[in-house]
């Protein structure tokens, strides 16, 4: 008799859901099987069920002339296994399938899909549904070391003194932060946030070392390049959590790869959605959830909202004549350091949440809490109290890390301009063709020009001719309705000369309006009654930018 969905009994094959045509199955291995109706025939058929393809010809035989059983019926197949995937309901690979690495549980608990098993609460789990998500299974990743990991064998302590042998631009700060990018490369999926890394150091500074040092750590549960594309990324990772490592990932003088793999990386720091193109023109849903561990001499550029979630690590020369061979890693380093995340996996939430506070106290905004509050959660985590202790930093008291990872005194920090004044000063510092032959060839350049009350050759009608060239206005202090002690900038919503300066940058086609107005309301102002100017002898709507209060802003900021 069918079961209440519609199967025979013992059915090695069961059905997952639905999804538009396509139905998701478990196949007689444990893996996640997707057809639609057109693929559903002899072939896939006994790709299901494989060694127990005689199941298909007992439920569903093909009898031949001489009333023996010849085979098995394939649309009677079809039907059934439609019809029990109908009766199961929608269901969306997207979200309910869960590849290798570490991820939640529907209670919070550490779950970790080792491919052929799954490790819960510390016990051994066989594969498959699992709350409301669905584990396949895989080929073999290691998994945690057997037995509780104690302090005195905890292989963390070794690791951190190995990593203290480079030499960091912050000693004091990056063994500790590396260490924690391993920790979430362990916990992967499980983590609400997964910040990524860059080391950056010129040639024989030991990043291929650092490199190689992560993948004796993590195995098989590493997806590691010197070479790759996001195409290549999401087809290895697909829809595990496993960390990834790529050496080399150099700036290039068209960088559209390498940026493609770096959004990749600011995506799974969330794991946000990425829509790729597949079979048939349509679109395949993809959700990153891996960290990223990069490596360069010279990175490409990267991005506020990348550098919003990554930890950037300087690396010098080693001194050669003190140099020395670094310890070797215990071969069970891996087990162990993952043994040891799976039982102090309690503890994170606290934890994370401690760091956060005194990186709040240290300047950091919500997005810097949560990436580096990570990194040192999860190295605190590896180390545990008396390891971090060991180590010279306290454990009962984290409000040290406010002045030790103060917000304001990280590189990346620097780099990572506020997107309304990266815009602005880009087209300050932009040349202008029409100008090549006069004493300013920036917009910058042309508007100190005019502000200097020394300079007597760029006055106020002057000036305004020459902004005219590329689109843009001035009213100078003293003839202006907003403030007579300032003069502003006149940037129209649209103009071609204006396009044209702004070619090939993120804030063209008139994006630069929507860019400039995220600025401070001191220095940006587009309020209706005052952004009317006239360019040129035409009237238009403007974004205004207040010179005098850009120019203090600047000098206190950078």
């Amino acid at each position: 008799m069918p079961n209440d969905i519609g199967l025979p009994p013992d059915c090695p094959v069961q059905p997952l859901g639905m999804d538009g045509d396509t139905i998701y199955l478990v196949d007689a291995m444990g893996q996640l099987a997707a057809v639609g109706p057109s693929s559903f025939g002899q072939a896939f058929i006994q790709r299901l069920f494989g060694r127990h393809i005689g199941y298909a010809y007992w439920a569903w035989p093909a009898h031949s002339k001489e009333n023996g059983i010849s085979g098995f019926k394939a649309e009677k197949v079809r039907e059934t296994f439609y019809t029990a995937a109908d009766n199961k309901g929608l269901w969306n690979a997207v979200e309910k399938v869960r590849g290798l690495g570490a991820w939640r549980g529907d209670d919070g608990e550490l779950i970790l899909h080792c491919g052929d098993c799954l490790w819960i609460d510390g016990q051994r789990v066989e594969t498959g549904e699992n709350g409301q998500y669905f584990y396949p299974r895989r080929p073999h990743i290691h998994g945690p070391w057997e037995e509780t990991v104690t302090h005195d064998d905890n292989p963390a302590r070794n690791l951190f003194r190995i990593l203290k042998t480079w030499n960091w631009k912050r000693p004091e700060v990056d063994p500790l932060l590396f260490m924690g990018w391993l920790g979430v490369g362990i916990l992967g999926g499980a983590l609400e946030w997964r910040p990524s890394m860059f080391l950056i150091g010129d040639k024989a500074v030991g990043k291929s070392t650092l490199q190689a040092i992560v993948s004796q750590v993590l195995g098989d549960g590493l997806v590691s390049s010197t070479d790759t594309t996001p195409a290549g990324i999401y087809q290895r990772v697909g829809n595990g959590s496993l960390p990834v490592a790529i050496d080399e990932l150099e700036a290039e003088a068209d960088n559209r790869r390498v940026t493609g793999v770096v959004k990749l990386a600011r995506l799974a720091a969330s794991g946000g959605l990425m829509l790729r193109g597949g079979q048939d023109h349509n679109g395949v849903e993809f959700q990153a959830r891996s960290t990223f561990l990069f490596s360069a001499i010279n990175p490409p550029p990267l991005a506020p909202q990348d550098l919003s979630r990554m930890a950037i690590l300087s690396i010098d020369k080693l001194d050669m004549d003190g140099a020395s061979e670094p310890p070797k890693l215990d071969p069970n380093t891996g087990p162990k350091l993952m043994r040891r995340m799976v039982d102090q996996w309690g503890l994170y939430d606290g934890t994370w949440q401690a760091y956060r506070e005194a990186l709040r106290d240290g300047g950091h905004d919500s997005r810097g809490q949560d990436t580096y509050g990570t990194f040192l959660a999860c190295a605190h985590l590896m180390l545990g109290d008396e390891g971090v202790e060991e180590a010279g930093y306290r454990a009962d008291d984290l409000s040290g890390w406010a002045d030790v990872l103060a917000a304001q005194s990280l590189s990346e920090k620097e780099t990572a301009e506020e997107n309304w004044k990266a815009c602005l000063e880009h087209l300050l510092t932009s040349r202008v063709d029409a100008w090549r032959n006069g004493s300013q060839h920036t917009i910058g350049a042309l508007l100190e020009g005019y502000r200097d009350s020394g300079n007597s050759y760029v006055d106020v009608a002057k000036a305004r001719e020459l902004l005219a060239q590329v689109d843009l206005g001035l009213l100078p202090r003293g003839a202006n309705k907003i403030d007579k002690s300032s003069d502003y900038l006149a940037v129209p919503n649209k103009g071609p000369n204006l396009t044209s300066l702004f070619d090939g940058m993120p804030w063209g086609n008139s994006v630069w309006t929507y860019a400039l107005r995220q600025g401070p309301s001191d220095i940006i102002e587009y309020r209706k009654e005052y952004n009317k100017v006239k360019i040129g002898g035409v009237s238009r709507r403007v974004t205004l930018v207040n010179l005098t209060a850009f120019e203090i802003y600047a000098e206190e900021v950078g």
